[in-house]
């Protein structure tokens, strides 16, 4: 089933009528269309840098060579280098740097004790510093520095806390730490029964934050108590002076932000809800964005290219840490990049240029598009905010708001007038974007007979449902893949009633089911305006109070770009990552007059979706009304009381404008008679 037709979903103005429109088809490849993100500093964002396979392989070999070979020069001859010599007295005091020396120069008496028999001496596995040549938070954090500069490929350093209260500077071999954490008898890991079953958790029944330590002590400050041969160690599990926050830039091809997202997690062994971005971005497509990880360590992350579970879609670059979360719509826009192919050659009078300019002439069809394009466009929401699907997610969103569960369970489930429809079934809806093309937008054969299979199971498993209303033989049959789906006949199966079973859904495909219904209003209400009220301000419209302030509509993405939630190796402090983040709105004031309607343009009217505490224009408060109850079926007050998701409000501007557009036509000799292609920059405010 294709996208809606936008007369469908309330598109049915343009800014420029009076200019003649071409054909072309659009994205008729996903290497046809490029989107790049414009941070909120101006920066378009693309790879710096190419982290390969090969590359993190080659620099994972240089390190642990350079660790072997730091740790064969220990010894009874070992001495301090120089440099390090000097910096180590200076950070720990001339005693502590001896002993220091003297802890090294023992250490390789542990790889001979096997040999020499049970009465060879052992290396010692720590060393603990008088807190009398360093004293203060700051001596230590700079005695630790030290160490760790020159041996932190196989020194660990902590502070710790003696019983009467002092501290002392504790320093120990790696290697000691893992042979003291190894399982010894009597221990969980041989007690929880099975042959290797349980993977060294105990038989406890009890639940919690408090199961998720795994035979650590997690304290409430976060730290953790590690038992090990040789005391009671204090680590924290994030340094204190490393910001929360990974950044790094995500490059992918043919594939939605949420799938990326929820790979790059379960290979890095990390909930999705740590993760976040400002924007998904298409899924048919090439895009490069910002992606944002809570307390990710940088060199796993690198080395996670390696993982086996890897999709080879996606590439990383720019890794840096910050100390603020990236939020939803913490950006300043998008750059596309754009090939229409199928250009009739009439829309331009010379088929062969190699560049149509902006203002072409008058004749020239492309030139007047392009020219009026200047002027900006009307801000619709686009065709995919409504889904591939023959059921469309504004339907939805309407039945949820309106608390029709039953009904919102089964046009989920693609059920409704006695009948099982499917998009995937009779078009693949937005599935074929997955599959991969080899030459001229074939799709492989390979992938084409398994994505059939998927489209088969998955009509089978709702034809069970429709037909004997068993949910769990329905789940049986259903691909894994279909989330949304299995997750729905899994409540079901469970005895759930249907209120509930939406409960059990990601709270952002909830949402973006409501805010479809929303964005569905808000493109009948726009056209409306400008069919009763021109394409210029008028007393009535809203602008914001402030002009300084930016407009927030949330993000444009499609149900499928929804990552689903995996609680498994979720840890306590992604639990503040949870919650929806609350932006507030800008004020906004009616224009009173002719003067002040006079002042602006229509790019600074600003249109409410329907929601919460929204303020509504006085020329259209009843045309909100109006439409609602025709579309929808649904008041305007009942976006404000929905019991499952709050349909919050905010505006959006009429109309946006592109900035730097490059437009190329081009004569190719193949199937596809003309390209046209053209880069663009969309900004959130103009």
């Amino acid at each position: 089933m294709p996208h809606a037709l936008e007369e469908e979903v309330g598109i049915t103005e343009y800014l420029s009528p009076e200019v003649q429109g071409f054909s072309g088809n659009f994205k008729e490849r996903w290497q046809d269309f490029h989107v790049y993100e414009v941070d909120q500093g101006g920066v378009e964002l693309h790879l710096s840098e190419l982290i390969t396979p090969g590359a993190v392989a080659a620099e994972l070999k240089k390190n642990a060579e350079e660790r072997r070979e730091a740790r064969s020069a220990l010894g009874a001859s070992f001495t301090f280098e120089p440099d390090a010599a000097a910096e180590l007295d200076a950070a720990l005091g001339q005693g502590n740097a001896q002993e220091l020396q003297s802890f090294l120069q023992k250490q390789t008496v542990a790889e001979a004790s096997s040999d020499a028999g049970e009465g060879a001496a052992e290396a010692p596995a720590f060393v603990d510093f008088s807190s009398a040549e360093i004293d203060g938070k700051e001596a230590r954090k700079k005695a630790h520095a030290a160490i760790l500069k020159h041996f932190g490929s196989f020194l660990n350093t902590e502070t710790v806390e003696l019983p009467e209260g002092a501290r002392m500077l504790r320093i120990w071999m790696r290697e000691a730490e893992r042979k003291a954490k190894a399982p010894t008898p009597g221990s969980q890991a041989q007690t929880s029964g099975g042959k290797g079953k349980g993977k060294g958790k105990a038989k406890s029944k009890a639940k919690g934050k408090g199961g998720k330590g795994k035979g650590k002590d997690k304290q409430q400050d976060g730290q953790e108590k590690v038992e090990s041969a040789f005391g009671t160690l204090r680590r924290e599990g994030w340094p204190k002076d490393r910001p929360d926050y990974l950044y790094f830039r995500l490059y992918k091809e043919n594939c939605n932000t949420g799938e990326a997202v929820s790979s790059i997690a379960r290979c890095v062994g990390r909930s999705v809800k740590q993760f976040s971005f400002a924007g998904t971005k298409d899924k048919r497509a090439v895009t490069v964005q910002a992606i944002c990880a809570h307390r990710l360590p940088a060199d796993q992350l690198r080395r996670t290219v390696l993982h086996r579970l890897w999709d080879k879609r996606l590439r990383i670059s720019d890794l840096e840490y910050r100390g603020e979360r990236l939020r939803l719509g913490q950006l300043r826009g998008n750059r596309f990049k754009v090939v229409l192919r199928n250009i009739p050659p009439q829309a331009d009078t010379d088929a062969s240029a190699a560049c149509v300019p902006e203002d072409g002439p008058e004749h020239c069809t492309l030139g007047q598009a392009f020219s009026a394009v200047k002027g900006g466009f009307l801000n619709y929401f686009g065709l995919q905010r409504f889904g591939t699907r023959e059921v469309k997610t504004h339907q939805v969103g309407a039945a949820i708001i309106a608390g029709k569960w039953e009904e919102a369970v089964n046009l989920i489930l693609g059920v409704y007038e006695g009948k099982a429809k499917r998009a995937a079934q009779e078009s693949g809806g937005d599935r074929p974007s997955k599959l991969r093309r080899t030459d001229a937008g074939c799709v492989d054969a390979g992938q084409e007979a398994t994505h059939g299979k998927v489209q088969q199971s998955t009509t089978d498993a709702l034809t069970i449902f429709l037909e004997t209303g068993d949910a769990q033989k329905a789940l049986d049959v259903m691909p894994r893949s279909q989330h949304l789906e299995r997750c729905l006949l899994g409540a079901r199966a469970r005895g759930l009633p249907f209120a509930e079973a939406l409960r059990q859904l990601p709270h952002q495909a909830v949402s973006l089911y409501a805010h479809a219904a929303q964005s569905f209003i808000w493109n009948s209400v726009l056209s409306r305006r400008i069919r009763e009220f021109g394409r210029h301000p008028v007393v009535g419209d809203l602008v914001f109070a402030s002009p300084n302030a930016e407009a927030f509509d949330g993000d444009t993405c499609e149900i499928s770009d929804v990552m689903v939630k995996d609680s498994s190796n979720a840890p306590d402090e992604d639990a503040d990552l949870s919650e929806e983040d609350v932006r507030k709105l800008p004020a906004v004031r009616a224009l009173q007059n002719e003067e002040e309607a006079a002042a602006v343009t229509l790019a600074d009217v600003v249109l409410p979706l329907p929601g919460s505490e929204v303020v509504f224009p006085s020329n259209l408060t009843g045309v909100y009304e109006e439409l609602s109850q025709r579309l929808l079926g649904l008041s305007i007050s009942d976006f404000s009381n929905c019991s499952i998701v709050q349909c919050a409000t905010s505006e959006s501007n009429c109309t946006i404008k592109s900035r730097d557009r490059n437009v190329h036509a081009m004569s190719m000799q193949c199937p596809h008679v003309h390209l046209l292609s053209i880069w663009f920059q969309v900004v959130r405010l103009v």
